[in-house]
């Protein structure tokens, strides 16, 4: 037995060799090092994936910067601004270079990311309001390209409900809507007087009728009261049809419907010397009448106020359009009288970077 035993332990004591055993674990060191530097690389990779230089979606498509700058160049937006939308696509780690702009929404979605970005990240408010400047000037761009569609030639393609305007012989200004637009003649809403109630103009009195069936895009065509009629209760002038509709230049900015109060004052402009050598001394009046705007964009606003100033004065306005205050210096270039008081239309002459930076972001909802 005991024989057994010693001859038991000598051949464990050879499987259990020193020897044996540091190269065992020299090995078992080896496979785990291996596996601690594959698990290092692989989260590297995932790291640089994720940074936006190589950005991938969940299907595994990377960001190709071709396919972003066809995609850019198909829509007509220049390289300079193709690059910098480049940029901060990659930023935003979008993954889809081409699908970013197949829908308008998509897009839209983009641009609005994109200015959240700029109002966090960037170092100074200059440097921030010329990134947003440009973000803007590019969606302008693509609204005035997207308004080009099917022209208005007659004035029988007008869809009831518009919003119309009229010029008379006497060049005043009047607001109407189309009721119906019926094979025989337009019937639209009377023109009011002064105190806001229907006016008969005379058989045969021709006018000239301006309407905007698209944000930007506007049309004018003259025509002649031919006669009045009651429809639905309701007195309505009947204007003739036209078929020599004539588009007139596109707007500039996009505006959006608002219903915020204001304040504005007369603004006194007064030349002092002449020929090169004049200038103007500008004075705004401490009497300031409220209002209500009821349209903005970034080249101008609509004021409704019971104390409408005529064309070709100076205003000075202060409203909040709903992400802070703002005053800016317009000009009226237009006036219609509505019941109790008048809509005075007016372009901006003077108003700051941020502050057209604030009007658009409004207007295309960035701030909402």
């Amino acid at each position: 037995m005991s024989f057994a035993l010693t001859l038991l332990q000598t051949r464990y004591w050879k499987e259990s060799d020193p020897k044996s055993t540091l190269i065992g674990l020299a090995v078992l060191g080896g496979i785990v090092l291996l596996v601690l530097l594959s698990s290092i690389f692989s989260g590297r990779r995932q790291s640089a994936s994720g940074s936006g230089v190589r950005s991938r979606s969940a299907g595994g498509s990377r960001f190709s910067h071709g396919d972003f700058r066809r995609a850019a160049r198909n829509l007509g937006i220049v390289d300079e601004h193709a690059s910098f939308l480049e940029r901060y696509a990659r930023e935003l780690d979008v993954a889809d270079s081409a699908a970013l702009f197949r829908t308008r929404e998509r897009l839209d979605g983009f641009f609005k990311d994109v200015y959240r970005r700029i109002d966090k990240h960037e170092e100074s408010e200059q440097v921030a309001e010329n990134e947003k400047a440009t973000l803007f000037a590019i969606r302008e761009y693509l609204t005035v390209r997207s308004t080009h569609g099917a022209p208005v030639r007659s004035s029988r393609q007008i869809q009831g409900k518009t919003t119309l305007s009229f010029i008379l012989p006497d060049q005043s200004s009047h607001p109407s809507v189309l009721r119906s637009n019926e094979p025989g003649g337009l019937a639209v809403e009377p023109v009011l007087d002064s105190l806001g109630s229907p006016k008969r103009i005379r058989r045969g009195t021709r006018m000239t009728v301006f309407f905007y069936p698209k944000p930007r895009q506007g049309y004018s065509f003259r025509t002649k009261v031919t006669g009045y009629e009651v429809l639905g209760g309701r007195l309505a002038m009947i204007l003739k049809h036209s078929d020599s509709v004539s588009a007139l230049p596109a707007r500039r900015h996009q505006r959006r419907e608002l219903r915020a109060p204001c304040l504005f004052r007369r603004v006194a402009v007064e030349l002092a010397g002449s020929g090169k050598h004049a200038a103007r001394n500008v004075r705004v009046e401490r009497m300031a009448w409220p209002g209500t705007v009821v349209d903005v964009s970034a080249g101008g606003l609509s004021l409704q106020s019971a104390n409408p100033i005529e064309t070709g004065n100076y205003v000075k306005i202060e409203f909040d359009p709903g992400n802070g205050q703002l005053a800016v210096f317009g000009s009226v270039v237009r006036m219609n009288r509505v019941r109790g008081g008048g809509v005075m239309h007016i372009r901006f002459v003077k108003i700051s970077r941020k502050a057209v930076n604030e009007l658009l972001s409004f207007v295309y909802g960035y701030s909402d």
